[in-house]
């Protein structure tokens, strides 16, 4: 849990910070955003959406209604593809 909250703080610096670069504002604290650069803002939101979803799926494991033996069996695993429910 502390790992995911602190990607989520490094989420919340990088995130508007990339989204002003990319609409060439000078101004980082209140960029002024224009019709033709909502396009690329959605491109790169979703790169970093399609990143997270990488990483879950490598990385990932699905804990609801899971006993804590079989999470630590789970994470004991070599690093890869898992099963998307516990059996």
């Amino acid at each position: 849990m502390g790992s995911t909250y602190g990607f989520g703080g490094f989420g919340k610096i990088i995130g508007p910070l990339g989204l002003a670069l990319i609409v060439g504002s000078s101004n980082i604290v209140t960029p002024q955003a224009s019709i033709a650069m909502i396009g690329p803002a959605f491109i790169y939101l979703a790169g970093w959406y399609l990143l997270a979803g990488i990483v879950y799926y490598f990385f990932g494991i699905e804990t609801k209604g899971c006993s804590i033996e079989y999470i630590d069996e789970e994470l004991a695993r070599p690093i890869g593809p898992r099963p998307a429910t516990a059996t």
